[in-house]
């Protein structure tokens, strides 16, 4: 009895120590389960159809009870209104689709309301392992960090399963540009687009887009708040590595402290979008493999359908306009001042 009394302990103790291992960086507002001996999470929200997704339909409604919510939830202020690079990488020919090439490469097919349905709709970032494809849309009004997600960013999927996957970053400035945090939870490579190319959505957080066409993948920007305040606390910053406790990698964090500072989450301009070649090379935040369909063909790469804005910060005046608002502000003044009755001296 005394033995086993222990082993008991014994194994307390290492469950403690196990706990410990792992400090875990939780979604903000997506389903997830957490595994609570090591302290990570194993899995995120499902497909469209499954009750736990957190997708965003095009028209603001979310699934609910089986079916789309009868009224929208979240209110779209606005979409992307322009395009300040586009960078494709390879393989965009069109073939297999009704269109050439020069259908999927004009950006303009990113602006405004993502599609419900057309899968031409979009703007293709190619595929390519050294150089992978971009481009960074830009707004009318900026985005700013209001109440829960803040902007979704919209894909063609066909599906719940077949998923090109690909990084969001957010800019003030237009140079430098911050990862949201990303975690992938597969192992496996999934084939190429002829072999199948499936992924499982419970797996995979915060990559633009795990939801099919017509549904948009929430980001929030307090979550980057959230992510560099843990950034700061797993950081050794006299050796430059990341704490052994940290789920983020010391690559992800390095740059999430470089880039940080020149981010303003009241006024975000501009969106970058990076694709993803999904053979294992390119990898999360936590510094794991990332898989998605590998090669494709024909539309490589991500395919872009829009950006929809949710809360959307003040414009800030062209300087033009601000010049030529202060002119008519100072003659307003000197009419005013002329028009003036005179003062005596008394």
């Amino acid at each position: 009895m005394k033995k086993l009394s222990i082993i008991c302990s014994l194994c307390l103790a290492c469950s403690a120590a196990l706990a410990s291992l792992y400090d875990p960086f939780l979604p903000k507002n997506e389903y997830y389960v957490l595994e609570p001996t090591l302290g990570l999470v194993i899995s995120f929200a499902g497909g469209i159809g499954d009750e736990t997704n957190a997708a965003i339909a095009n028209n603001g409604k979310v699934w609910k009870n089986g079916g789309l919510s009868a009224e929208p939830v979240y209110e779209f202020a606005g979409w992307a209104t322009g395009c300040a690079s586009y960078n494709p990488a390879g393989g965009i020919s069109g073939s297999g689709t009704d269109y050439g090439a020069d259908a999927f490469t004009d950006p303009s097919k990113a602006f405004g309301r993502a599609t419900g349905g057309d899968t031409s709709d979009v703007v293709v970032l190619g595929e390519d392992k050294d150089n992978p494809g971009s481009i960074v849309m830009t707004f009318d009004v900026p985005i700013r960090n209001g109440d829960g997600y803040d902007f979704a960013v919209f894909e063609n999927s066909l599906n719940n399963t077949f998923l090109e996957l690909a990084f969001v970053e957010v800019s003030t400035d237009g140079e430098h540009f911050v990862r949201f945090p990303n975690f992938y939870l597969g192992t496996s490579p999934v084939g190429s687009d002829i072999d199948a190319g499936d992924n499982d959505p419970t797996l995979i957080y915060n990559l633009g887009s795990k939801y099919m066409i017509g549904y948009g993948n929430g980001y929030d920007l307090q979550e980057l708040a959230d992510a560099y305040d843990y950034a700061l606390a797993h950081w050794d910053a006299e050796t430059s590595t990341a704490l052994s406790s940290s789920v983020f990698s010391a690559d992800y964090i390095s740059d999430l402290l470089e880039n940080y500072q020149y981010l303003d989450l009241e006024s975000v301009n501009y969106v970058r979008i990076v694709d993803i070649y999904g053979d294992g090379s390119v990898l999360d935040s936590a510094g794991n493999p990332i898989y998605d369909a590998c090669p494709t063909h024909g539309t490589p790469g991500f395919d872009l359908s829009g950006i929809g804005v949710i809360n959307a910060g003040a414009a800030v005046p062209e300087p033009a306009d601000f010049a030529l608002a202060l002119g008519i502000v100072c003659a307003t003044y000197m009419l005013v001042r002329r028009a003036a009755p005179g003062r005596g001296r008394g």
